[in-house]
C-alpha cells in the first residue's frame, strides 16, 4: 500500500524532495524491487521512471548505476537449483525490467529529466553509464546466457531510443554485438540481431560498411556452417530493412549471396531459405532503385520457391477440370487419413512459399513500369498456386500478391495506348477465364478464410480492373457466391465479402449477365437483408439496390416476365428494414437508398405501395439522422416518370407543406451537404412535377434559393441557379410567376455574383445559362433581354468589377445573351462597336472582351467592322495595355468563329509586325487563342479547318519569330506545342531538327514547345513524341542557362501530365537536373550602383525550376529516384535562397512521409540548414514586406520540422532531437509557432478522418 501511495505522490507535478529525502526514496525503491511480492516489485518498477524525473541528475545517475549492477554486476552467476539462486535470478530479471522502464522514461520525458544543474544532459550521461556497464557485463558473464540475454535486451532498448547519443561507443557496441552473433543459443543470436539492426541506423557509412562487410565476408567463406549462414543472412536482411537506401551499395554482393545460399541450403533447411527470401524482399522494399539491376534474379528465385513443396508431388496434369476436383474432394472426405499425409506438423516449407509470394507482391508494388514482364512471369504461377497450395496462410499471401498485381494493372492502364495488345490490361483480359476458373474452385473450399481471401483479394480487384472480361465468366462464380450467402457457420466476414463482390459485379456488368441467376441470388440476398449483424444487412440492402437495375434494365420498357415475380419480394424485404425503428444508422441509410431505387425504377409495379413509401420517406426526411439520405431518395423519385407527381406534391399526413416545404426549409440549414442535396431535389421536382410548386411555396422557394446566389460558396450558388432555371422553365402560368419572382429576388444577386473574381468554371457556365433563360422567360421580366444586357454591361463597368476575371465573366454572360437568338447578334455587336470606339477605357475594354466572346460563338464574317475595330485598337498609339490585350482577345475570338475567312489575315498581320515587338506579341496571343481552342477537346469539331497547308504557314511564321522578345518567344513556344497536337507529323520533326540550332533562343523555344504538346489525356501525339522526347529533354545539359531552364520546366510538365513518357529516360536526365540545383559562383554577378554594390544571382530561377521538377518527379516517379542524390540536392536547397528553401521544405515534408528511412538516415545533414533558417535574424530596419516574408519562411521551415518529427525513429535521433530541443522548443517565439503548426496538422488530420 505504501509503494502505491508513493507512486501516486511521484505522479504529482507538485512533488519535490530535498537531497536527504531523495537518497532515502532511491534506496527504498531499489529495495522494493527485491520484494518477494510481485505486486510490490511491479509498483517499484513504475516508481523508477517518475522518481528519475524528480531527483537531481547525480542521484538519478547513481540510481542507474545501481540498477546496472543488479543486472550485470560482478555477483554470482545465474542458474542453479537452490532457492538463493532462483531468488537472485528473479531479482536480476526485475532489475532488468526496471532499467528498461527507466530508459523509456528518459525518452518520454523529452530527454530532459531531473531538476538539478545540467538536467538536459541526463539522457546522455545515463546512456553512457548503461552502455559501459552492459558491455562490461557482456564480457564478464559471457558464459551466462541469462545475464547475456538481459544485457542484449537492455542494449537494444537503449540503442532504439538513444542511439544517436552513443556515437562514441558505436564501435564498441558493434563489436560486442557481432561477437554475440556467434552465441550458440538461437535466442541469444536473435537478440544480438535486433540490437545490430537498431544500431545500424545510427552508424556512419564507414562503420556500417564494417558491419555489412563482416557479414558478407562470413557468408562468402567456403564451408560456412548452416547455423552461421542462417544467422548472418537474417542479420543482412534486418540491417537492410533498418538502413533503407544506404544498403544499396552492397546489393551487388548481397543479392547473389542470398540467392546462392537459398539454392544451396541443405534438404530440410527451410529456415535458411526463408531468411534468404525475406532478405530479398527487404532489398526490394527498402532499396528499389539499387535492386532494379537484380530484378530478374530476384523474380526467378521468387517464382522458383513459390513452387517449393518437397513433401508434395503435384500431379503433372493440372487441368483435370471440375469433375476431377469434385472427385478429389469426395475422396479426401472418405479417407481422412490421406489428408493427414499432407499436413505434417514438422513441414516448414510453407514458410518458404509464403516468403516467395511476398517477394512477388513487393516486386509488383515497387516496379510498376516493368509490369508487363512481371505480369507474364508471375500470373500463371500465382493462379496455379491456388489449387496446389495446402496452407491457408500461404494462400492468403498468394491472393494478396495476385490482388496487388491486378491493382497495378488498373493503376497503370493510362500509361499504355488503348487497345495495345502488349499492355497489362490486354494480357489480363485474355487470362480472366483461367483466373475465374481457379477462383471458382477455391470458393468451394471448406475454409472460410480461403473464400474470404478469394472474394476480397482477387475477385473484387478483378471486377474493378477488367469488368467486361469478367461479365462472360459470371456463371462459373454464382455457385460459390450462393454457397457463401447461405453459409450456416455464422462467419459474417464471408457474407460481407460475397455481398460486396456481388454488388460490384452487378454494377460493372450488363444487366443481362445476372438475369438468368436473379431467382437464386435474390432469395439468398433477401435472407441476408434480415441478418441481425448490421454490416451484413447493410451490404445486402446495397445489393438489393443494384438488383433493381437487373430486374428492369430499361426504364422505358416493361419489367421482363421472368423478373416480375421478384419485385414484390424485393420490396417486402427492403420495406421491412425501412419501417423498423430500432436499426443501425448504416442500415437505415441503405434501406432508404434501396427503396428509392426500387420505387423510381419499378414504380408502375408498386402503384399500391408508393403512398406508403412516400409516407415513410417523409418521416425519415423529418429525422435529422436520416434527413440527407432521404433527400437523395426523393431526388431519385422526383426524376422518375413512374412516380405520380401528385404523390410528391401532396401535403404530409400531419398537414404542412409536404416534400417541397420540407426541402425548402433545408436551404436555411448550416449543413452544406444537406443544402446541396435539397437544391438538386427541388430542381428535379420542378422539372418533373411543376404542380408541387403552388401558391406561396413558389415564392418561398425562389427567395431561399436566391439567398444562396453569392460568391461565399460558388458551387452552391450554381446549384441554386439551376433550380431557379428549372422553376422558370415550368409550363404555363407557374413558369411566368416563377420568372417574375426570380427577376425580383435573384437578378440582383446574380449580377453581383458575375462581378466576383471567384467565379469561374462550372459556376460561370451555369450563370451564363441563367441569364439566357431569364432573358427569354415569358413576360420579359426585368426589362427582358435588352434590360438584362444593359444591366450586365453596367455591372462590367462598375468599380466592383475591377478584376480581369470578373470582366471576362461579364463578357461571357453578354455573349450568352447575344447568341441565344441569331436575331440578337447584329444589334448587340453594333452597340458594342460603339462602346469599343468610346473614350472611356473601361467601356472600351469590356466591349472588346464581349466582341471576342461573341465572335468565338458565332460567325462574324458578315460584320467585318468587328475585326477592323480590334485591329485598329491594337495599332492605336494611345491605347492602354489592358485595352490592347482585350483587342487581341477580340481578334482571336473572331478568328475562331470562321478560320478560313480570318486566319490568313491574322497570319499576315503577324508577319508584318516583325519589327514591332508589342504589336507582334498581341497578335501572337490572338493566334495562340485560336490554336489552343482547336487543340482542346471542345474545339475538336473545328480542328480539321486548320489544314496542312495553313499549318505549314503557321509553323514557318512561328519559327521565324523565335528571335523576338522573351514574351513573344513564350507565346511562340505555346503555339508550336499546341500546333503539334493538331499536326504532329509536321511539327515534331521540324522542332527536333532545331534542337541543335546555333541560336540559344531557338533551342529554348523548341524544348518549351514540347511541354505544351504533352497533355493530361490520351492523345495520338504521344506515340510520335515518345521516341524523340529524350532528345528534347537532354537540352537540360545545354551550355545556355535559358535553354537548361526551359528543358527542366519541360521535364516537369511531362512528368506531371504523362510520367510514363519520361520514366525510361530518368537515368540520363536526373544527373542533369541535379546539376542545376547547385549554387554556381560563375552565375552570380555584382552590379555597381554607386553608393553600394548589389549581387544578382542569374542561376536562381534555374534552381527554382530544378527543385520544382524534383518535387514533381518525387510524386510521379518516386521509385525511380535514388534517395542519396535526391537528398543531397535537397540539402543544398535547404541552405539556398528563400525562394528555393520553401519548395524544398515542402518536398522534404512529403519525402518524410513516403520514404522515412532515407530521411532519417540523412537527418544529420539536413538539420544544420534547417537550424540556420530558424536562427536567422532580420535587420533592425527591415520593412513590413521583409518581415512577412521572414514569417512565412519560419512557418514553412517549422512545418518541415513537424513532418520530420513524425518520422518513425526520429525520437531516437540525437542530432534531430538536440536541434528540436535547443532551437525549436528552446526559443519562445519558435516554440509558440511550432505549437500552432502542430495544432493545424492535428485539425487537418481530424478533418480528413471525418471526411473519410
Amino acid at each position: 500500500m505504501a509503494t502505491s501511495d508513493l507512486l501516486h505522490e511521484l505522479q504529482k507535478d507538485t512533488f519535490r524532495a530535498d537531497a536527504e529525502l531523495e537518497k532515502k526514496l532511491c534506496a527504498v525503491v531499489l529495495n522494493q524491487l527485491e520484494d518477494p511480492s510481485g505486486d510490490i516489485s511491479n509498483l517499484a518498477v513504475s516508481c523508477l521512471g517518475y522518481l528519475a524525473r524528480k531527483v537531481a541528475d547525480a542521484r538519478a545517475e547513481d540510481l542507474v548505476r545501481q540498477l546496472c549492477d543488479k543486472v550485470a554486476g560482478s555477483g554470482p552467476a545465474s542458474g542453479g537449483s537452490s532457492a538463493a539462486s532462483k531468488a537472485r535470478d528473479a531479482q536480476r530479471e526485475i532489475a532488468a525490467i526496471g532499467l528498461k522502464a527507466l530508459i523509456k522514461e528518459l525518452q518520454a520525458g523529452g530527454q530532459v529529466v531531473g531538476h538539478g544543474p545540467g538536467s538536459g544532459n541526463l539522457a546522455a550521461s545515463a546512456s553512457a553509464i548503461i552502455v559501459g556497464r552492459m558491455l562490461e557485463g557482456l564480457t564478464t558473464h559471457k558464459d551466462d546466457s541469462e545475464i547475456v540475454g538481459h544485457v542484449l535486451d537492455i542494449l537494444t532498448e537503449l540503442i532504439q531510443r538513444f542511439g544517436g547519443l552513443l556515437a562514441a561507443d558505436h564501435c564498441r557496441i558493434r563489436d560486442a554485438l557481432l561477437g554475440a552473433l556467434g552465441e550458440g543459443r538461437l535466442v541469444m543470436r536473435k537478440k544480438a540481431l535486433q540490437g545490430l539492426a537498431a544500431l545500424s541506423v545510427f552508424l556512419n557509412d564507414d562503420a556500417l560498411a564494417g558491419v555489412v562487410g563482416h557479414l558478407l565476408a562470413a557468408l562468402q567463406a567456403p564451408g560456412v556452417r548452416a547455423d552461421t549462414a542462417r544467422t548472418y543472412v537474417q542479420a543482412v536482411g534486418q540491417i537492410s530493412r533498418a538502413v533503407g537506401y544506404r544498403f544499396g551499395r552492397y546489393l551487388g554482393t548481397a543479392v547473389p549471396l542470398a540467392v546462392q545460399h537459398c539454392d544451396r541450403a541443405a534438404e530440410g533447411d527451410d529456415e535458411l531459405r526463408e531468411h534468404c527470401l525475406q532478405a530479398l524482399e527487404g532489398f526490394v522494399l527498402r532499396c528499389p532503385h539499387d535492386t532494379r539491376p537484380h530484378m530478374e534474379a530476384v523474380l526467378a528465385a521468387a517464382l522458383r520457391y513459390l513452387r517449393y513443396d518437397p513433401n508434395f508431388a503435384a500431379d503433372d496434369d493440372e487441368g483435370g477440370g471440375d469433375e476431377d476436383m469434385e472427385g478429389a474432394s469426395e475422396e479426401e472426405d472418405a479417407d481422412g487419413d490421406d489428408g493427414d499425409e499432407y499436413s505434417d506438423d514438422e513441414d516448414m516449407s510453407w514458410k518458404v512459399r509464403r516468403a516467395a509470394a511476398r517477394i512477388l507482391s513487393a516486386l509488383v508494388a515497387r516496379y510498376p513500369d516493368s509490369l508487363p514482364a512481371l505480369y507474364r512471369a508471375a500470373l500463371g504461377e500465382l493462379v496455379g498456386r491456388f489449387e496446389r497450395e495446402r496452407e491457408e496462410g500461404v494462400k492468403a499471401d498468394v491472393f494478396a500478391a495476385l490482388g496487388e498485381l491486378l491493382a497495378q494493372v488498373g493503376a497503370t492502364t493510362g500509361r499504355y495506348p488503348q487497345g495495345d495488345p502488349a499492355s497489362p490490361l490486354s494480357l489480363l483480359s485474355a487470362d480472366v477465364p483461367s483466373i475465374v476458373k481457379a477462383s471458382a474452385r477455391q470458393l468451394r473450399d471448406k475454409s472460410a478464410k480461403t473464400r474470404v481471401g478469394v472474394f476480397g483479394g482477387v475477385l473484387r480487384q478483378l471486377v474493378a480492373v477488367a469488368a467486361p472480361a469478367v461479365a462472360g465468366q459470371v456463371e462459373a462464380l454464382v455457385p460459390g457466391v450462393l454457397a457463401a450467402l447461405n453459409d450456416k457457420s455464422g462467419n459474417t466476414a464471408l457474407k460481407i465479402e460475397a455481398l460486396s463482390f456481388l454488388r460490384l459485379t452487378i454494377a460493372a456488368t450488363p444487366p443481362a449477365v445476372f438475369q438468368t441467376h436473379t431467382k437464386q441470388l435474390a432469395s439468398a440476398v433477401f435472407v441476408c437483408v434480415n441478418e441481425r449483424y448490421y454490416k451484413v444487412a447493410a451490404e445486402a440492402l446495397r445489393v438489393c439496390e443494384a438488383l433493381v437495375g437487373v430486374l428492369r434494365p430499361d426504364a422505358s420498357a416493361p419489367v421482363p416476365p421472368d423478373q416480375a415475380p421478384l419485385v414484390q419480394p424485393l420490396y417486402a424485404a427492403v420495406m421491412a428494414r425501412l419501417s423498423a425503428t430500432d436499426q443501425d444508422q448504416e442500415v437505415k441509410e441503405c434501406a432508404i437508398a434501396a427503396i428509392a431505387a426500387a420505387a423510381a425504377r419499378l414504380g408502375d409495379c408498386l402503384k399500391a405501395e408508393l403512398p406508403g413509401v412516400l409516407r415513410v420517406l417523409l418521416d425519415r426526411l423529418r429525422n435529422e439522422i436520416t434527413r440527407l439520405t432521404a433527400v437523395k431518395a426523393l431526388t431519385a423519385l422526383a426524376a422518375s416518370p413512374l412516380v405520380p407527381g401528385e404523390l410528391l406534391g401532396a401535403a404530409g399526413p400531419e398537414g404542412g407543406g409536404g416534400v417541397v416545404a420540407e426541402l425548402t426549409s433545408f436551404l436555411r440549414k448550416a449543413n452544406r451537404l444537406l443544402r446541396q442535396a435539397s437544391l438538386v431535389a427541388l430542381e428535379a421536382l420542378a422539372s418533373r412535377h411543376p404542380a408541387a410548386f403552388e401558391g406561396p411555396l413558389l415564392s418561398q422557394c425562389v427567395e431561399e434559393a436566391a439567398a444562396l446566389v453569392t460568391d461565399a460558396d460558388v458551387a452552391l450558388a450554381a446549384l441554386a441557379l439551376r433550380l431557379l432555371m428549372a422553376l422558370m422553365a415550368m409550363p404555363g402560368p407557374a413558369g411566368a410567376a416563377a420568372a417574375a419572382a426570380v427577376a425580383d429576388k435573384a437578378r440582383g444577386p446574380a449580377l453581383a455574383l458575375v462581378r466576383s473574381p471567384l467565379l469561374q468554371g462550372g459556376g460561370l457556365e451555369v450563370l451564363q445559362a441563367f441569364f439566357a433563360a431569364l432573358a427569354s422567360a415569358p413576360g420579359a421580366p426585368g426589362g427582358g433581354s435588352d434590360g438584362l444586357l444593359a444591366a450586365l454591361l453596367e455591372a462590367g463597368r462598375s468599380g466592383e468589377a475591377t478584376s480581369k476575371q470578373s470582366q471576362h465573366s461579364v463578357a461571357r454572360c453578354v455573349a450568352a445573351l447575344a447568341t441565344a437568338s441569331p436575331a440578337k447578334v447584329p444589334p448587340t455587336v453594333e452597340l458594342l462597336l460603339k462602346n469599343a470606339g468610346a473614350k472611356d477605357p473601361g467601356a472600351q475594354l469590356l466591349a472588346l472582351l464581349c466582341l471576342g466572346e461573341i465572335g468565338g460563338r458565332t460567325d462574324l464574317s458578315g460584320l467585318p467592322a468587328v475585326a477592323a475595330a480590334a485591329t485598329a485598337v491594337l495599332s492605336a498609339p494611345g491605347a492602354s495595355e489592358e485595352v490592347r490585350g482585350a483587342a487581341s482577345h477580340a481578334l482571336g475570338g473572331v478568328t475562331r468563329g470562321n478560320l478560313r475567312h480570318f486566319l490568313p489575315g491574322l497570319v499576315a498581320q503577324i508577319g508584318a509586325a516583325a519589327g514591332q515587338p508589342k504589336q507582334q506579341y498581341l497578335l501572337l496571343q490572338a493566334l495562340n487563342d485560336v490554336i489552343s481552342t482547336l487543340a482542346s477537346p471542345s474545339g475538336a469539331a473545328q480542328a480539321a479547318e486548320l489544314g496542312p497547308d495553313m499549318a505549314d504557314q503557321v509553323l514557318a511564321l512561328l519559327l521565324g519569330a523565335v528571335e523576338a522578345e522573351e514574351e513573344c518567344r513564350n507565346v511562340v513556344a505555346e503555339c508550336a506545342g499546341r500546333l503539334a497536337l493538331l499536326h504532329a507529323g509536321k511539327v515534331l520533326p521540324a522542332l527536333l531538327e532545331r534542337t541543335t540550332a546555333d541560336s540559344a533562343n531557338m533551342r529554348a523555344v523548341v524544348v518549351s514547345a514540347v511541354k505544351f504538346a504533352v497533355v493530361d489525356r490520351p492523345h495520338p501525339v504521344d506515340g510520335e513524341l515518345g521516341p524523340c522526347l529524350q532528345r528534347f529533354l537532354l537540352l537540360a545539359g545545354d551550355e545556355d542557362r535559358h535553354v537548361r531552364r526551359a528543358a527542366v520546366v519541360a521535364l516537369s510538365g511531362c512528368a506531371h501530365a504523362k510520367p510514363g513518357l519520361v520514366v525510361g529516360f530518368l537515368p540520363a536526365l536526373l544527373p542533369l537536373v541535379y546539376a542545376q540545383t547547385v549554387v554556381r559562383e560563375d552565375m552570380i554577378r555584382t552590379v555597381d550602383l554607386g553608393p553600394f554594390k548589389h549581387k544578382i544571382d542569374d542561376g536562381l530561377e534555374l534552381r527554382k525550376a530544378a527543385f520544382e521538377c524534383l518535387d514533381i518527379l518525387a510524386d510521379s516517379c518516386r521509385y525511380r529516384l535514388e534517395p542519396g542524390p535526391f537528398l543531397a540536392a535537397l540539402e543544398s536547397g535547404l541552405g539556398d535562397h528563400a525562394d528555393v528553401k520553401m519548395p524544398c521544405h515542402a518536398t522534404l515534408s512529403k519525402l518524410a512521409a513516403t520514404d522515412p528511412g532515407a530521411v532519417l538516415a540523412a537527418s544529420e545533414r539536413l538539420v544544420p540548414p534547417l537550424e540556420r533558417t530558424l536562427t536567422t535574424r532580420l535587420k533592425s530596419d527591415a520593412v513590413k514586406q521583409e518581415i512577412d516574408r521572414h514569417e512565412d519562411m519560419l512557418r514553412s521551415c517549422l512545418r518541415c520540422v513537424d513532418a520530420l518529427a513524425h518520422v518513425p525513429g526520429a525520437d531516437n535521433n540525437g542530432a534531430f532531437q538536440g536541434f528540436l530541443r535547443k532551437v525549436v522548443l528552446g526559443t519562445p517565439g519558435l516554440k509558440d509557432k511550432y505549437a500552432a503548426i502542430q495544432r493545424e496538422r492535428a485539425e487537418a488530420e481530424g478533418d480528413a478522418m471525418d471526411t473519410a
